[in-house]
């Protein structure tokens, strides 16, 4: 990251006006090659993807260079792999945490003493310098403890919390960038939202700490073959985070290995996510690639700064939601999917009922008995067709908890379906939803 990191309003809006005025330039003269607009419609293939990654690469340089909220959206874009964009810009997107640049080494000492009054070298045995990656709210180097223990140091970026507040006094700036790339965007409102609430709680690492204590306590049991690194209190701050060094491949290293381990990896990743949401109604709720590293028999999470916990009651109706799916009872689907804000009460009945088979569509191939892969269907080209002759105005959007959950879902879904594992879905649905179906069937009477 260069000396003149822009954190005040002014230079990150131009910084973001920059950007789109020379991808839009890109994607005009894209639209200035075709003979008609109204035969594009029809013919969308036609299109230039050389210029539409052109234009990706503007706008993907400036996120990795303002960080915050920009470069968080386009890690949120990563994870859908190449159901919401073409790969070709998909890809591009994957790559924005790895060639972020980082901040100098003058600031992390500075960073360092601030924090500790002490200067790194002193904190630590070793301390290289030079970080291992760079983030959207901070940077992670290599160090060694007196002690010999080698640990990852998380240290966030200097004015960043500054830099995120202006970035959401821009948000229509935000939104135009997703639309340039994608035209017929879905609303991204809820997205902003979220992105509000989870990226100024991401940038207290005494949270993100606490966090990672509660999980790996909570996971030691049941998936002894999570790893969460341990964490060193007394070299964290609420700008820096000491936890355990671990050397491990990345989910791309993953996709290499036997389909008997990847089949192993999908049903404890699966597993554990029912786990923490039935269970512990909480989830970790950041599922980029980047933030987890693999080996053939163990998955290592990290960055915990994204978590939700949930209200016990938003749970048992999520649940009411599945089993009414699964005993076809769209009568009870309608009443809770009211409640949660999914529609309105005036919303014609034939609107519900192309919902409701639309999610049976879904979901349903999950409720078979048996081992079996995801099922090879577009989720994004559904809801498209789905949602494409509703009117959204004056529409409220759902409950605030469906934009942590729903990522973190997805997130999982698409980890699942690169791997192609072969999950046995129904047990682990028994296993950790049965503690609260008693619950659901008596509130909505089943």
């Amino acid at each position: 990251m260069s000396d003149d990191f822009k954190s005040s309003r002014l230079s990150r809006f131009l910084s973001v006006g920059t950007s789109l005025t020379k991808a839009s330039a890109q994607l005009a003269l894209d639209a200035a090659k075709t003979k008609a607009q109204s035969y594009l419609d029809k013919n969308p293939d036609i299109k230039d993807m050389g210029l539409k990654i052109k234009a990706s690469k503007e706008i993907i340089q400036t996120m990795g260079e303002l960080k915050g909220a920009m470069m968080k959206l386009g890690q949120m874009i990563s994870i859908s792999e190449d159901m919401f964009l073409p790969k070709e810009i998909s890809d591009l997107f994957r790559d924005l945490q790895k060639n972020s640049p980082s901040m100098p080494s003058s600031e992390v000492e500075r960073m360092i003493f601030e924090n500790f009054k002490k200067p790194a070298n002193e904190l630590f045995l070793e301390f290289d310098i030079r970080p291992v990656a760079a983030a959207s709210i901070g940077q992670v180097h290599k160090a060694k403890l007196h002690s010999g223990q080698t640990v990852a140091v998380k240290i966030q970026y200097p004015k960043i919390v500054n830099a995120i507040k202006y970035d959401f006094q821009n948000l229509h700036k935000i939104d135009k960038l997703i639309h340039l790339l994608y035209s017929n965007k879905p609303n991204i409102d809820n997205i902003i939202e979220e992105l509000k609430t989870s990226l100024m709680q991401e940038c207290d690492y005494i949270h993100e700490m606490n966090q990672m204590i509660f999980f790996k306590n909570a996971y030691k049991d049941l998936f002894p073959m999570i790893h969460i690194p341990d964490v060193y209190p007394e070299l964290c701050s609420e700008q820096i985070l000491t936890m355990e060094w671990i050397e491990a491949d990345s989910f791309e290293d993953s996709l290499h290995y036997t389909e008997e381990e990847k089949n192993f990896l999908g049903q404890s990743l699966y597993d554990s996510y029912l786990y923490s949401l039935f269970e512990l109604n909480r989830l970790h709720t950041d599922p980029q690639n980047g933030n987890y590293l693999f080996k053939k028999d163990k998955i290592v999470m990290l960055d915990f700064g994204s978590t939700r916990e949930f209200d016990h009651d938003f749970v048992v109706d999520y649940a009411a939601l599945l089993i009414s799916l699964e005993e076809n009872r769209p009568d009870i689907y309608s009443i809770v999917a009211k409640k949660l804000n999914m529609f309105r009460d005036d919303d014609e009945e034939e609107l519900m009922a192309r919902h409701f088979d639309m999610i049976k569509t879904l979901y349903m191939p999950y409720t078979k008995e048996g081992i079996h892969s995801i099922k090879e269907i577009n989720p994004f080209q559904i809801f498209k067709d789905f949602v494409k002759d509703i009117d959204f105005k004056g529409r409220k959007s759902p409950r605030q908890e469906f934009l942590l959950l729903d990522r973190s879902t997805f997130g999982l879904y698409a980890k699942l379906k690169s791997w192609k594992a072969r999950i046995n879905w129904v047990s682990g649905r028994n296993k950790f939803r049965n503690s609260i179906e008693n619950e659901v069937k008596f509130k909505y009477q089943f």
